[in-house]
């Protein structure tokens, strides 16, 4: 998995973890907001699974989410 994984989605994915919200990770990012969604769904089809659950008001990250941000964070 880790050899398909661009740094890109990593990036865009802690920032959304911290963010949680689209628009701000884009923002902090230089990015557009569409941008990071398809980052975020390039990164889910590589991982296998939806890495956070979004509605028009808020995104939660899945346990999914949580596990792959602490095998990011692991030295």
């Amino acid at each position: 998995m880790w050899t398909e994984v661009e740094l890109r989605e990593i990036r865009v994915f802690l920032t959304l973890t911290e963010e949680l919200h689209f628009g701000r990770t884009a923002e902090r990012l230089d990015i557009t907001p569409s941008y990071a969604s398809q980052l975020i769904r390039a990164l889910e089809a590589r991982v296998g699974g939806r890495l956070f659950d979004r509605s028009s008001r808020r995104v939660i990250p899945t346990p999914l989410a949580e596990q792959l941000k602490t095998r990011v964070a692991a030295p």
